[in-house]
């Protein structure tokens, strides 16, 4: 049986929504959304597992390992597990994607 579920019932707020696959019969991949203002995102860290960002709107400046990426809407950028990654919106209006977790649940290692 399929499941809909609206962006406003997931779990957060106007700048970052969850979805566990765990919660959602055991899907094997979790998400963010993200709608992040300029200047924001998450300090570095790792995950056991791939991470995923596809951008839909604005532009950030990822941490990649030892790499630095630019990246605005219509990219993706992959970081392999293990690798100590990060971002920062850095466009005037919000930068808008999906964070995928290759994963059920979210496991986060801060550095």
């Amino acid at each position: 049986m399929a499941t809909h579920i609206q962006n406003h019932d997931l779990p957060g707020n106007a700048t970052s929504r969850t979805f566990l696959g765990r919660d959602h019969g055991g899907v094997p991949v979790s998400f963010f959304i993200q709608a992040s203002p300029t200047g924001h995102g998450p300090e570095p860290h790792t995950h056991p597992y791939a991470e995923v960002f596809v951008l839909h709107e604005g532009s950030g400046t990822f941490l990649a390992g030892e790499e630095t990426i630019e990246a605005e809407a219509g990219s993706v950028v992959v970081v392999p597990a293990g690798e100590v990654h990060g971002f920062k919106a850095s466009s005037t209006g919000p930068l808008r994607m999906t964070c995928i977790h290759t994963s059920d649940a979210m496991t986060t290692q801060w550095v």
